[in-house]
């Protein structure tokens, strides 16, 4: 069975903690090394435990072992949105990232939002399964594919998008969630 907690709230131990950003890193080195190239570090883990503070980071649990995380966060007053997803490759297809997301949904739906708008990060002309198979899945659990965007039309990072080892794009999803 997998639970999700606050990392804040849990009160996660710095080895616990580690383990967390470890597979948050790893997930995002797999799955970009075309974004990016090889060693590719998402996030610097004093960002990722400011975010912990902020009670922004959740992590699932299986087992009593830490398997998986996300990051959400208010973008304005109706609409969130979560980044930061990962989860251990040893553990793959046992429903972690579902349950995470779950869990984001429930607790925007709690908070009063309506809606909940992502960005997934994609090489242009490159053909990458992972991401493929992420499109299909956000799609299946009712994200709808609302457009894509130039990198810079979102961020405006020059120096973050030189490094850049094929020219990329965001696809930007949204779900309208169900008020119960």
């Amino acid at each position: 069975m997998i639970t999700v907690f606050s990392a804040k709230a849990f009160r996660l131990n710095p080895e616990q903690l580690l383990q967390l950003y470890d597979i948050v890193i790893q997930a995002y080195a797999a799955t970009e090394k075309e974004i990016w190239g090889q060693n590719y570090v998402r996030i610097s883990f004093s960002d990722f435990t400011e975010f912990v503070e902020n009670d922004e980071i959740l992590f699932a649990l299986m087992d009593g072992k830490i398997v998986g995380g996300v990051r959400y966060f208010q973008l304005d007053n109706n609409t969130w949105s979560f980044s930061l997803l990962g989860s251990d490759f040893n553990h793959a297809g046992k429903g972690i990232g579902r349950a995470l997301i779950d869990k984001v949904e429930e607790l925007v739906k709690a908070k009063g939002g309506i809606a909940i708008h992502i960005e997934v990060l994609r090489a242009i002309g490159v053909e990458v399964t992972s991401k493929e198979r992420l499109k299909a899945w956000y799609i299946k659990m009712g994200y709808e594919l609302v457009k894509t965007v130039d990198v810079f039309e979102v961020y405006d990072n020059a120096e973050k998008w030189s490094k850049l080892v094929n020219p990329s794009e965001f696809d930007c999803y949204l779900k309208k969630l169900e008020i119960s």
